[in-house]
């Protein structure tokens, strides 16, 4: 038994490859993660689960388990995906489905986004991420020579991906909604379709967007406060102006680690959501643009590899997945200084969570393996 453990680790490490720039980023952010989260969390765990360290040794737990999926990622070829695309596509939209059925999906501030499954909250969005991922970089691929063509080409794609925005909508899930949206945009500008064709999509998804905040009151009383945060400072803006003190307490230096003063319930979600504004507060401007600085290098590093890839399906499906992790970081991070409407969308790999992490730890995996290729 030892000697094929032995023999398994060594198959695994000839066949991993690490992009040492890349590499690099990913464990920088990484932990930035485990220090702001050992941080921001000491306090609610101590005074909700009598456990200071609760939040990071189960944040610590889905790190691992990213880590292990991406290995998973790093060491398998990721032409396979392609030839799953289709099973993973509505597999993922079945689960995100599930999330609407009174009893399995799990309802949180008036979104029921989540799957119960005991040990953690399960959000079936983050895998129905990467498929669509998938899914675009194929149809991209395959449609190459019909994507001048309205009806034969963007239409058939666009009407597979509003497949989950449909069941995000019912949610609802207005942030991932658009963080969709806006993946699907971008490669669709980089696969050259015409630009009448972009205008089509960009109104018919603006439409969708405007509608969906008509319907549901609180997305529309968070453009509300978007709109006017001082209106009503100890109601409805509260969050949003707690986050304006974190940041403009931290100044220049911060006030050093462990040093919030936000942290003691005064800002809510300030480890997941909103864990950008303690950023600021503990590091100051030093620090937080240090974290932008390490996502702008992300989004260096998966255009470069995406650049670099030979075949058009690897190239898209860097692309993909690299705008799916700096897009999400970019709204997190605008939503905290007051840019965007309040959206959900958690930091990639520093807030505190477990699928977000997992799932995005897979797909750098799957980043590392389409550079390897390139090799």
């Amino acid at each position: 038994m030892l000697k094929n453990l032995v023999n398994t680790f060594i198959f695994i490490r000839q066949r991993l490859y690490f992009d040492a720039a890349l590499s690099i980023t990913i464990m920088a952010l990484l932990l930035i993660g485990i220090i702001m989260v050992a941080s921001t969390t000491s306090v609610v765990g101590a005074s909700t689960f009598g456990d200071g360290f609760y939040h990071l040794k189960r944040h610590l737990i889905f790190m691992v388990l990213g880590i292990g999926l991406f290995m998973v990622g790093n060491i398998t070829d990721h032409q396979v995906y392609k030839k799953w695309v289709m099973p993973g596509f509505f597999g993922s939209l079945a689960v995100l489905s599930l999330t609407l059925i009174p009893g399995v999906g799990t309802k949180l501030g008036g979104a029921q986004r989540w799957i119960n499954l005991g040990f953690f909250q399960f959000q079936p969005v983050e895998l129905m991420k990467f498929f669509i991922t998938v899914f675009l970089a194929s149809a991209l691929t395959h449609k190459a020579s019909k994507i001048d063509r309205f009806s034969k080409g963007v239409a058939p794609i666009l009407m597979m991906v509003c497949l989950p925005i449909l069941v995000l909508s019912q949610q609802p899930d207005l942030g991932n909604i658009i963080l969709i949206v806006m993946v699907t945009f971008s490669l669709l500008f980089v696969a050259n379709i015409p630009v009448k064709h972009l205008l089509t999509f960009a109104a018919t998804a603006l439409t969708g967007i405007v509608t969906s905040i008509a319907l549901y009151p609180y997305q529309l009383e968070r453009i509300k406060i978007f709109l006017d945060p001082w209106a009503d400072p100890l109601g409805r803006s509260y969050h949003i102006i707690q986050s304006y003190t974190a940041i403009g307490s931290g100044g220049i230096l911060g006030h050093g680690f462990g040093q919030s003063k936000l942290k003691f319930f005064y800002l809510p979600l300030h480890y997941s959501d909103f864990i950008f504004s303690i950023i600021c507060e503990e590091g100051g401007l030093i620090f937080a643009s240090i974290v932008v600085l390490l996502f702008l290098n992300l989004l260096f590093q998966g255009f470069r590899i995406s650049r670099e890839a030979t075949a058009p399906f690897s190239s898209y499906l860097a692309v993909g997945l690299t705008l799916f992790l700096c897009i999400q970081a970019c709204l997190n991070i605008g939503v905290v200084i007051g840019l965007f409407p309040i959206t959900g969308i958690p930091l990639t790999f520093i807030s505190y969570g477990g699928t977000s992490l997992v799932v995005s730890l897979f797909s750098c995996g799957v980043l590392m393996n389409i550079a390897k290729g390139n090799r």
